[in-house]
């Protein structure tokens, strides 16, 4: 004999709060959605991953090629932030002097311990990641700066910006999501606590 499939019904205002942690679908099974997101989570992570590698390997002594390209940029994300802090404040500020190749080991250690964190859905991890392209995508990737609209720099840099973005986007909904489902599983929990007492 078949056993009728058993069925959750929550109230439209569980699912506004999303309460539907724990809701069964009897076509997927909930080791799929978490394989799933698992694969997803990976070909996320294989990216910063594949960048990591790269400046890793060529970091020599000096940073490599990496700090020779994001060294005057930097300079001039650095003069601007200065700038505009000395014209708030009415007198001249300077930013404490930091090697490049230094900035670029902070960066190599968001990128890659962040997506290896992010692989097994740490929220940590994506915040991580999301704090290296926060700090790398405007001052690596400053397309407006580009006089000429119509090179191929300006439009590589303008691709690359707004696929950080789209990345930092999509990393932000996966923190929001586990801090969801975060709060209906304690929810969930002070409800089945209340019955059973």
């Amino acid at each position: 004999s078949t056993q009728p499939v058993r069925r959750h019904r929550l109230s439209q205002q569980q699912w506004r709060r999303g309460g539907f942690v724990g809701a069964r679908c009897s076509s997927v099974s909930l080791h799929d959605i978490k394989m799933k997101a698992f694969i997803g989570r990976m070909m996320v992570a294989l990216l910063f991953i594949a960048s990591f590698y790269d400046k890793y390997e060529n970091f020599g002594t000096d940073g490599g090629n990496t700090v020779k390209l994001m060294s005057p940029k930097v300079a001039f994300a650095k003069n601007q932030v200065e700038t505009l802090i000395s014209e708030k404040l009415g007198s001249t500020v300077k930013l404490p002097p930091v090697e490049d190749k230094h900035l670029l080991m902070i960066a190599m250690f968001l990128e890659g311990v962040g997506a290896v964190l992010y692989i097994f859905g740490s929220s940590v991890g994506a915040s991580m990641l999301m704090t290296f392209l926060l700090a790398v995508t405007p001052i690596m990737h400053d397309f407006w700066n580009v006089a000429d609209i119509r090179s191929p720099d300006f439009q590589i840099q303008q691709i690359m910006f707004f696929k950080n973005l789209a990345i930092f986007g999509s990393l932000l909904s996966f923190v929001a999501m586990k801090s969801q489902m975060a709060k209906a599983q304690i929810e969930l929990s002070s409800l089945s606590v209340k019955k059973t007492n």
